[in-house]
């Protein structure tokens, strides 16, 4: 008879026995895996920091240049104009505090500049949220289907394994049963690599989704069924102008060809003279005491042009950004068509399915089994019924997970955007 003490040791053991994995499977949908992925993603915060980082130099851009101090130390001689006898020295020195003063707007082009490093920052931010967030979706449907592989394969091989042992339990005359339940137990190791391979895709997706949303690598999670519609597209045309005005990428280096525009301004304004000004004390000791003050005004003489090179460096600069902007627009347009098309084979392959195959198929090995069981129907049949069931569940699921990559590769083409017609 057991002891309370027994009882109490044998139920912890017994909760010890549970998988970590059943005890802490936690159930998601999509749209919740998108947003604990943005929320929780450790490399975001590089993004947010971009933009602070440019926000500062934005304020910095705007502000004059620094002071400049100087200081002078030395020695003063007077001497008789007549007999060039020395009649005294002493030390002398003088202080200086100017201001340079920039003209021309330079100080504006800089913030403008500085303006275009944040506006890059924060479209930075936004095309780094609509990766994650397509990346996201598109490895919790991989996980779904990797699950759903797995049970399909794994029922038919338990079903299979079952089969076999029945059939060797009732030990009938003839090489016949053996013979069945050895192709039975073969075709079951077949089903069960699909399993254990689906597992392993499993795990692998599981893993890069944690690290994305910043949980231990062990956390196990389970995807809600999502939503299997697969909408209408706009026409190719549309696409790509949609593209051509929401795409990231786009607006970066349009942003980033303005920018150079503006950097070749101001290599061109930096010819114009910079002004320094402000106060001065002088003062002198030998023979007499001298003292002199007032406002000192500095220049710079633009004689030798040395801003020419700087100037054609910019507009090297600028071209590369133009040619870079073109080029990009050629290969997005170019992307939008082929995911387009994509998107819209796998679409028609799933249309000639209807939503039912995969329930059908299931349906169909279930009364395969019970069929074989009666008699009904020839190993052969059984097993090829099987095996249907689990190519079509296969074919079905990755067809489908093929056709949601291309329409979340048109998404983030399209800024993030829905595709409207």
């Amino acid at each position: 008879m057991m002891t309370k003490t027994s009882w109490l040791f044998a139920t912890v053991a017994l909760l010890c026995a549970v998988p970590a994995s059943a005890q802490t499977t936690q159930a998601v949908s999509l749209d919740r895996l998108e947003q604990e992925v943005i929320a929780n993603n450790p490399e975001r915060q590089f993004y947010q920091k971009q933009i602070e980082t440019a926000g500062i130099e934005r304020d910095a851009a705007g502000r004059w240049a620094d002071p400049e101090a100087v200081v002078e130390f030395g020695e003063r001689r007077a001497s008789d104009r007549v007999t060039g006898a020395p009649i005294g020295d002493g030390l002398t020195y003088a202080v200086s505090v100017v201001q340079p003063i920039e003209f021309g707007g330079r100080i504006a082009l800089r913030r403008a500049i500085a303006e275009h490093q944040i506006a890059l920052a924060r479209i930075g931010l936004r095309q780094f949220d609509a990766t994650l967030a397509a990346r996201a979706r598109s490895l919790g449907y991989g996980l779904f289907a990797a699950d759903e592989k797995a049970d399909a394969a794994r029922t038919v091989a338990t079903r299979m394994r079952q089969l076999a042992r029945v059939i060797v339990s009732r030990d009938p005359a003839g090489p016949a049963p053996q013979l069945e339940a050895a192709a039975l137990q073969a075709a079951a190791i077949s089903a069960e690599r699909t399993a254990a391979t689906s597992d392993a895709d499993a795990n692998s997706i599981l893993y890069e989704l944690n690290q994305l949303r910043g949980t231990p690598f062990a956390a196990r999670i389970r995807i809600i069924r999502p939503d299997m519609t697969l909408p209408d597209l706009p026409s190719g045309t549309t696409l790509a102008a949609n593209a051509a005005a929401n795409n990231f990428e786009l607006q970066s280096l349009r942003a980033q060809f303005e920018q150079q525009g503006l950097r070749v301004d101001l290599a061109r304004r930096n010819r114009i003279p910079v002004v320094s000004v402000g106060p001065y004390y002088d003062h002198a000791r030998s023979d007499i005491r001298e003292t002199n003050y007032g406002v000192r005004l500095s220049t710079t003489l633009p004689l030798w042009n040395r801003q020419a090179g700087e100037v054609a460096a910019e507009q090297g600069r600028q071209a590369q950004a133009n040619a870079t902007l073109v080029a990009a627009e050629r290969r997005i347009q170019r992307d939008v068509f082929d995911q387009a098309a994509q998107y819209e084979a796998k679409r028609r392959a799933l249309g000639q399915w209807d939503g039912e195959s995969a329930r059908r198929f299931a349906s169909a090995a279930v009364d395969a089994d019970r069929n074989y069981r009666l008699g009904a129907i020839p190993l052969t049949t059984y097993t090829q019924m099987q095996q249907a069931y689990v190519d079509a569940t296969v074919a079905i699921l990755d067809t489908r997970r093929e056709a949601i990559e291309a329409l979340l590769q048109l998404r983030a083409l399209n800024g993030g955007n829905a595709l409207t017609r």
